[in-house]
């Protein structure tokens, strides 16, 4: 399971006639039960206090996949619609008042066991009201009209659980194990909570009829909860709990492209089914986060710090955030003050983030170090795989718990003097990780260095950018040490979060003359949106001439300069020029330059609005991004999304995302050029500008090929899971060790999986 849980599962099999029943217990209440027949298809049901508020598909082993989960779940959302069929045992006997359809298909003596469908659940309700269902099980079974109590079933003693004996669901491992394991036999059916031991068979006939009446009865009964209860995504057998661990998070802190995938990636994989948390630190007084009244002390560099924890839950994702006079207003400043200072925070950040799964509870249930893994962004959390191997694994803690580093931008590092290392808190056989060497400064202290050495994969956010790191000229001094391991490095493209950057729902295109729109109303929508951008920018209204923006940071990696050189040129082009960033001061004074020589035709807005972004976005024609290098990069992505196209330094994610347009095969997505001159800026862009003036129909094409891309955070969340899977599965030499000591003890095969040892 991908959560702690504290339920057993039995299995109860009748092999004469390959009836295969499994149900989980718990001491509160009877957690699920399901039967599987013939067409080896079954159905999990979930109960909580008599409510049916979760229902799961399930697969049995050698069906055809989609099919099967596709029949699965359309047969799931009619019997959950079944609900009021399912009432309370009061007594031996169920009410059969609330159902006339049963009495005529039925003996009032009936046992426990609703049936209500020949190939697909079994419900059974407890005292306390809760419904036994199915866990996942794997096997091919006959005809469950023929299920027959097996003659031993009244020798055995009976499973009783009530609300009232059971405190917690934390006890139900202790009171599973304590149970006669002789109770649950192969060749019988559970004992149900009742005085009666009586059974009634269900003949053929009787079970296909009552089939028949239950299966009628769906479309009568209409319940809202249920109707709008999905069934939940099936995320196959490598479930994970997953702890993202990021300095910062969107919508509550951001500075670039980080935040962005701090607040979307995890969305992404709890849909694919995913216990997915994201720890990060509260700059502010956030609104939706509350005190979950946790407080913890660690030491840095000799002080006692506390940490509390605020605690809310979005679209699937627990976010907690680390409150404590550290990171306290720096909201506009996350990175901000000296070395000595932000090495302190990312260290208490860091050693905080490990323990969270054992002392920060959701939903009144912490993570554990079960079945986890957690996912490290950049330099700011690079200590995290550090602390996790040196403080918990050395000692034979978390020992199956792995950690994923992500680099987002290789060049930002935690460098420092090996002085820096008293900081840290490790031991001193640790200190040789920190080390590396530069040409120009020496031997220096380097956390992104010791990161990567001790992760159990590096994940960057591109393809192109993964290559470029194992250069000389792209690793930035730590080429070296991707090289040496880069069976584990992986590049994988970003999404963007559709529910903030869709054209047809863009809340910042609802006013101001702005208009959503879609592929269907690109050409009207577009245009309008262009018009209004105009207006607001006081740039003359003009629908025939190209709009060409430019929204990043003003700093020498974006390119800024390259479009400063460029800037005579595009001036004796009839064009408008819009350029929206913050950044170094001497960029932003050439900004206003531009403004006031060329007040027609350039604008040139400092600062950033995330409102302007978008209408920019919308509005222009044509998106510039000449970076000089671009680990991934949304802003492309943003922009074919809008129907607006790139031009682009072919780069990192730049490269990856943008197709070069090929007009004999009309084909691609924007316009490339391979170095990061301003001559070769003017190249690309001169030929976008001649098919946007000529070829008109070439031009509509590139706008609806890049808007009919899937740019969702779901494929990047699918490749994420793949990492996760072979980290997860991924040995240690000493945890080989152990599974092979602990196979000999019990007969225990060791997994197939286990296979890849690290040396």
């Amino acid at each position: 399971m991908a959560s702690i849980g504290c339920s057993s599962t039995f299995i109860i099999e009748r092999k004469s006639r390959h009836v295969f029943t499994s149900s989980t217990l718990s001491p509160t209440k009877i957690e699920n039960l399901a039967v599987f027949s013939g067409s080896t298809r079954g159905v999990s049901l979930f109960c909580n206090r008599g409510q049916l508020w979760r229902f799961k598909p399930v697969r049995i082993a050698g069906d055809d996949p989609e099919g099967s989960l596709q029949f699965t779940i359309k047969k799931s959302k009619k019997i959950a619609e079944t609900r009021k069929l399912v009432s309370s045992l009061k007594s031996n006997i169920t009410d059969l008042d609330e159902n006339e359809a049963f009495h005529e298909q039925r003996d009032k003596s009936l046992p426990d066991v609703d049936l209500t469908s020949s190939s697909s659940i079994s419900t059974v309700e407890g005292k306390n009201g809760s419904i036994l269902s199915s866990s996942h099980v794997t096997s091919t079974v006959k005809d469950i009209s023929e299920i027959q109590p097996s003659d031993e079933a009244g020798d055995e003693p009976e499973v009783h659980l009530s609300s009232e004996k059971a405190s917690s669901d934390l006890g139900s491992t202790k009171l599973l194990k304590t149970t006669d394991s002789k109770a649950f036999k192969s060749d019988m059916l559970p004992s149900f909570p009742s005085s009666s031991s009586d059974a009634v068979l269900l003949t053929s006939v009787e079970n296909e009829n009552l089939t028949k009446t239950s299966l009628e009865m769906v479309g009568e009964v209409h319940d809202p909860a249920v109707e709008s209860t999905k069934p939940p995504p099936l995320a196959g057998a490598n479930v994970m709990n997953i702890i993202l661990v990021a300095a910062e998070c969107a919508p509550w802190s951001k500075t670039g492209g980080l935040g962005d995938v701090a607040g979307s990636l995890p969305k992404a994989l709890a849909r694919r089914g995913h216990r997915v948390m994201v720890v990060a630190p509260r700059y502010a007084e956030y609104v939706e986060p509350r005190d979950i009244g946790v407080r913890k002390m660690y030491k840095v560099d000799g002080q006692d710090m506390e940490v509390s924890y605020f605690h809310t839950y979005i679209d699937g994702v627990d976010f907690i955030f680390m409150d404590t006079p550290m990171f306290r207003h720096m909201q506009y400043n996350i990175y901000g003050g000296k070395r000595e200072d932000i090495l302190k925070r990312m260290v208490l950040f860091c050693k905080a983030a490990v323990e969270v799964p054992w002392y920060v509870p959701c939903g009144g249930v912490c993570y554990g170090d079960g079945n986890l893994v957690f996912i490290a962004n950049d330099w700011h959390t690079a200590l995290l795989p550090v602390y996790l191997k040196a403080n918990y694994r050395d000692n034979g803690l978390m020992s199956f718990t792995r950690s994923i580093l992500v680099i987002h931008n290789i060049a930002y590092q935690g460098r420092g003097p090996m002085e820096d290392f008293c900081s840290v808190g490790l031991p001193d056989h640790y200190k040789d990780l920190f080390k590396l060497y530069d040409p120009v400064g020496g031997e220096h202290f380097n956390i992104f260095a010791a990161g990567l050495k001790t992760a159990d994969r590096v994940v960057t956010v591109s393809h192109g950018y993964a290559w470029e790191i194992r250069t000389l000229e792209g690793g930035w001094g730590l080429h070296g040490i991707i090289n040496e391991c880069d069976w584990k490095l992986q590049g994988i493209v970003n999404g963007i979060d559709m529910e903030d950057w869709n054209p047809q729902h863009d809340v910042h295109l609802q006013s101001d003359g702005y208009t959503n729109y879609s592929i269907e109303t690109l050409q009207p929508g577009k245009a309008q949106c262009k018009a209004a951008l105009q207006k607001e920018l006081g740039l003359p209204v003009r629908e025939d001439v190209p709009l060409i923006g430019f929204i990043g940071r003003l700093d020498h990696q974006k390119g800024v300069d390259i479009i400063a050189e460029a800037i005579p040129w595009m001036m004796d082009q009839d064009l408008q020029l819009v350029l929206l960033g913050t950044g170094r001061q001497d960029l932003e004074e050439l900004l206003r330059q531009f403004e006031d020589q060329h007040h027609d035709k350039v604008r040139g807005w400092v600062g950033f609005s995330v409102e302007t972004a978008h209408r920019i976005t919308a509005g222009v024609d044509i998106l510039l991004m000449p970076s000089r290098f671009e680990p991934c990069g949304l802003n492309q992505l943003y922009a074919m999304c809008y129907g607006t196209i790139p031009v682009v330094h072919a780069v990192g994610g730049l490269r990856d995302t943008v197709q070069p347009f090929n007009p004999f095969e009309e084909s691609g997505f924007g316009w490339t050029f391979d170095s990061a001159d301003a001559s070769k800026l003017i190249h690309a862009l001169g030929n976008c500008l001649l098919t946007y003036r000529e070829y008109k129909e070439s031009w509509d094409g590139l706008r609806r090929r890049g808007m009919m891309q899937d740019l969702s955070w779901d494929n990047a969340a699918q490749k994420y899971e793949e990492v996760l899977v072979a980290a997860k599965y991924q040995c240690q030499v000493g945890e080989l060790a152990e599974i092979l000591v602990r196979s000999s003890c019990s007969d225990e095969l060791v997994p197939e999986n286990a296979a890849s040892v690290d040396k």
